[in-house]
């Protein structure tokens, strides 16, 4: 049985079942489960697909997928990463980096050098700035992913990854603790320079349309099309495929995303977006 993304109201959707009689009420509870053998079984697969349920905040998107696998995907174990089983991972795979603070991060470090010879720099900041500089903290959950995704840049020539911010404190108050970009387990990407010093730039080389399905069966082609284009949509969508972030956001997410690829792990949700 394959369950698809619930883009409705879950409430609402509770109270539907629970009049038709799918869920017990609370007295049926009380009870004990008062029911019989039959309807129990019957229960089953209506309570799975109530936990394959994508979290309310992206329920409306209607390229949420929501894997079987979920929990055997990389994404999913550096979500559940505890700060001293990820600090301990990061050493294993000796990932240069250094300590950092920041608040409503809970394992904050700066990345100190290349991951399988890719460089992550700040945007418009000189390295003594980038230095000291807020955006460049991450998350150790997200430094990570962002080593798988630089093993999947290197077999393609890239050396250097440009980056708008990691870690931006929310000033609108809006942002759920521990998650996005105020707890520095979000990047937004916005250049890829290659060996030979070509550079793919997201917001000239995109060239995609807001609302559009970035990746897949159905997914709309750059216009125009050129082979920068289609090799930064490529590299879009071999990094979805890899599921070592939950999130990957492109301009054809919405305006706000058109000079980025926003790359992150999210914890606490069993799903992928890639717009």
């Amino acid at each position: 049985m394959r369950y698809t993304p619930f883009s409705g109201d879950r409430q609402q959707l509770r109270r539907s079942l629970l009049h038709t009689g799918t869920l017990p009420r609370s007295r049926d509870r009380a009870n004990g489960w008062d029911m019989r053998r039959g309807s129990a079984v019957r229960l089953l697969p209506f309570v799975a697909g109530l936990l394959l349920l994508p979290s309310q905040s992206d329920a409306g998107n209607r390229f949420v997928s929501v894997p079987r696998d979920y929990q055997g995907t990389a994404a999913a174990g550096y979500a559940a990463m505890s700060p001293a089983e990820c600090m301990e991972e990061l050493g294993r795979r000796k990932i240069p980096h250094l300590s950092a603070s920041a608040e409503g991060v809970e394992a904050p470090i700066r990345l100190a050098g290349p991951m399988h010879g890719v460089s992550f720099r700040q945007e418009h900041l000189a390295a003594d700035e980038a230095l000291n500089a807020d955006g460049g903290i991450v998350d150790c959950r997200l430094a990570l992913a962002l080593d798988d995704f630089s093993a999947l840049l290197a077999e393609r020539g890239i050396v250097s990854v440009g980056f708008v911010s990691a870690y931006r404190r929310d000033t609108t108050g809006r942002v759920p603790a521990g998650q996005r970009h105020p707890a520095g387990l979000a990047m937004d990407v916005a250049t890829f320079r290659h060996g030979d010093g070509t550079e793919w730039n997201v917001e000239r080389d995109f060239h995609g349309r807001v609302g559009a399905k970035t990746c897949g069966p159905g997914s709309q082609n750059p216009v125009p099309r050129s082979a920068v284009s289609t090799g930064l949509r490529r590299l879009v969508c071999d990094t979805a495929a890899k599921r070592v972030f939950q999130l990957v956001l492109t301009p054809n997410y919405d305006a706000e995303h058109r000079n980025h690829v926003h790359l992150e792990v999210r914890r606490e949700i069993r799903w992928f977006l890639t717009q």
